[in-house]
């Protein structure tokens, strides 16, 4: 059978993780001072034997909606710059090919320092 078209949402069926979902709203109410223990269970009775969307709202049709939880926002992954890129790949074709491995590393070292320089930290001698 195919959901009828315009049947209403409140008259979508609902499933058991529907009913979780709403019981762990309800407890937070609780836990916040919103619901005795006896309203709590009274709705939670309500919420087990709910069959549709509309019957969770209407259990919880005089409660607050719950906050929506904020994630802090990340900035740009830092970025490696291309250079330091073609240095490690140096330094792992020159393993590769058994060549000493000093003098990418000698490069890798002025490049670092050139870097630090050019964004103003200044490098002890």
């Amino acid at each position: 059978m195919s959901p009828d078209a315009d049947q209403p949402a409140g008259r979508l069926r609902i499933g058991d993780r529907e009913r979780a979902e709403a019981a762990d709203r309800l407890s937070a109410h609780a836990a916040a001072g919103r619901l005795t223990l006896d309203e709590l269970d009274q709705r939670l009775d309500a919420v087990h034997a709910a069959v549709h969307a509309g019957d969770l709202a209407a259990v919880e049709a005089d409660l607050p909606a719950p906050a929506r939880s904020r994630r802090p926002a990340r900035g740009p992954a830092p970025r490696v710059p291309m250079v330091l890129v073609l240095l490690l790949v140096a330094v792992v074709l020159s393993v590769a090919v058994g060549h000493p491995v000093a003098p990418p590393f000698i490069a890798a070292l002025l490049v670092w320092r050139a870097v630090r320089r050019s964004r103003g930290v200044v490098v002890a001698r």
